[in-house]
């Protein structure tokens, strides 16, 4: 069973997540638990791209340029990140 806990948050903030929520067709706790998922994968990708942003001419030949070609696409491809939002994995 879960343990709950209440948080103090400016009204205009509630607000925010209630319309969030609504929008999501969820609790509070759901849009808040789905912002920070969204906020983590995205968080990761961004990172994901800075590695390879910094990566010497040599280190991407040695992958070859289809790898970085495919990273490339599947950073483009947001087909994955609506899988993610609508849970369907």
């Amino acid at each position: 069973m879960s343990t709950f806990t209440t948080i103090k948050v400016p009204k205009d903030l509630r607000d925010r997540i209630a319309a969030l929520a609504a929008h999501e067709g969820t609790t509070l706790a759901g849009a808040l638990t789905h912002a920070l998922d969204r906020a983590d994968e995205q968080a990761f990708w961004q990172q994901v791209h800075e590695a390879h942003a910094h990566l010497t001419s040599e280190q991407r030949s040695a992958h070859g340029d289809v790898g970085v070609a495919t990273l490339r696409e599947n950073l483009a491809d947001r087909s994955d990140d609506q899988i993610s939002a609508a849970g369907d994995w």
